[in-house]
């Protein structure tokens, strides 16, 4: 029997020249569900991005994925992030099949909870206590109505470009094109998708991301009616970009002058960047954060974490609470998943960082090789590049300088060596604990080709 490298070979090449390649059942898919389904999907982002049509996948395990067409990718998407120990893990799948016969629903406590609970503050070691939820939408939503019961204050602040799910106070400013969006250092607040009122738009106020002076010359003006700040600690839906030396610790020190609480959005970086997330990695503590994607490995689940006098405000005059919450299929995969991430001390993250580290710069050789301008950021895990002459980015309106069309191009392309990920350039690329060192070489030898060809062909 082939391994899966070996088989992996037989469809791109070794050198990465692409086989036959069709996608007609996906196509014909598509044009079916969007009778019934609007976009095509459930979520936007898997249809919006995509010049014609998306792939539908039908099968999945460890870092590979098969379309309906019968197509095999290498997956460098990993489910927009929660995916860090791999499609269809052995060890959780068990876990959640020897638990399912016990029920699916209980609609009252359960002891996994507690279990879950206990396993988190191995990891997240900065926040005193935990609850769960479903979505990341929801907890950072949570979060933020625990920050305005704390503090008595009705406004929140966030950053332009940063996405904390969809409810209406996260939907502002997450695109914000640079000629409606006002001055840098004090950007105007945009919606995201229409139906978002004006009534929820007037209480939250934007600022630019690592930019500490715009950040304080808002505060003193807005300052005493802010409740919360919350922020991606890195920057990781517009394209990748990391917080500048300093920068965290100094919104923290004006979260403080200002009483003002200081939340992390963790959902991306949670159980990724460092076992303790970013605030880990990066040594600064918020009152509140928010956690999801890879707290699961592929389950529906989020968490707030926060300082105990903040979670203790839940059932205290804080309303909390949903029918899925605490689900007990998905605790139990949420603790097989964080007892594998734990194996060895956590040793699997210093692989991981390896990983990412030598994608990175397979990327930027390529670029020198090839006289190609190509900006590349990471964080273990996480890594993104794009088309551009930048030699930098540091916030969202740098991050959109970039050539989106040939990134769309140059993926359409990846496709056809049996690479995955996504066409838009401002997504990441999330790397599990199952990619391996044939899969980053896979990566770059596809990348290298398909850019040439895209060169030839424009």
């Amino acid at each position: 029997m082939q391994s899966e490298d070996e088989t992996h070979k037989d469809i791109i090449g070794i050198s990465g020249d692409k086989k036959n390649y069709e996608t007609k059942r996906s196509m014909n898919l598509f044009k079916k569900t969007k009778r019934l389904i609007p976009s095509g999907a459930s979520s936007l982002m898997r249809t919006s991005s995509w010049d014609d049509y998306p792939i539908f996948m039908n099968r999945a395990k460890g870092t590979r994925m098969w379309d309906v067409d019968g197509n095999e990718y290498i997956d460098f998407l990993m489910a927009f992030g929660p995916l860090i120990n791999g499609h269809s893990n052995e060890k959780i799948t068990a876990a959640v099949r020897k638990y399912i016969k016990n029920g699916d629903l209980y609609g009252t406590p359960n002891e996994l909870e507690y279990k879950l609970a206990r396993e988190f503050k191995k990891f997240v070691k900065t926040q005193d206590m935990v609850t769960f939820a479903l979505s990341g939408t929801d907890a950072t939503f949570n979060a933020l109505r625990i920050a305005r019961a704390a503090t008595g204050k009705d406004m929140i602040l966030k950053f332009e470009g940063h996405y904390h799910g969809l409810h209406d106070y996260g939907a502002v400013s997450v695109e914000a094109p640079p000629p409606v969006a006002g001055l840098k250092w004090f950007p105007k607040s945009l919606p995201y998708s229409a139906g978002i009122p004006q009534g929820v738009m007037d209480t939250v106020v934007v600022s630019n991301w690592n930019d500490l002076e715009g950040l304080s010359k808002i505060l003193r003006i807005r300052g005493n009616e802010i409740a919360a700040i919350i922020m991606e600690p890195i920057m990781a839906n517009s394209t990748l970009v990391s917080p500048e030396p300093g920068y965290l610790k100094g919104v923290r020190e004006l979260a403080d002058e200002y009483n003002i609480l200081l939340i992390f959005d963790e959902v991306i970086t949670g159980f990724r960047v460092s076992e303790g997330g970013a605030q880990k990695l990066y040594g600064v503590t918020p009152d509140l954060s928010s956690w999801a994607k890879a707290l699961s490995n592929g389950y529906p689940i989020s968490a707030i974490a926060g300082k105990k006098e903040y979670m203790e405000l839940i059932g205290n005059g804080v309303g909390y609470g949903g029918t899925y919450f605490g689900v007990p299929i998905s605790l139990t995969a949420s603790i097989a998943n964080l007892k594998l991430l734990e194996t060895n001390e956590f040793e699997g993250y210093s692989m991981l960082g390896r990983l990412t580290r030598r994608m990175a710069r397979g990327i930027e050789e390529i670029a020198e090789d090839i006289d190609e301008s190509i900006f590349v950021n990471y964080e273990t895990g996480l890594i993104t590049f794009v088309f551009t002459e930048q030699k930098q980015i540091t916030n969202y309106r740098e991050s959109i300088v970039m050539d989106w069309n040939k990134y769309k191009g140059v993926q359409k392309k990846m496709l056809q060596r049996g690479i995955y990920y996504h066409p838009d350039g401002a997504e990441r690329m999330p790397l599990s604990m199952v990619h391996t060192e044939a899969d980053i070489e896979a990566f770059l030898t596809a990348l290298r080709e398909s850019i040439k060809e895209y060169n030839r062909e424009n």
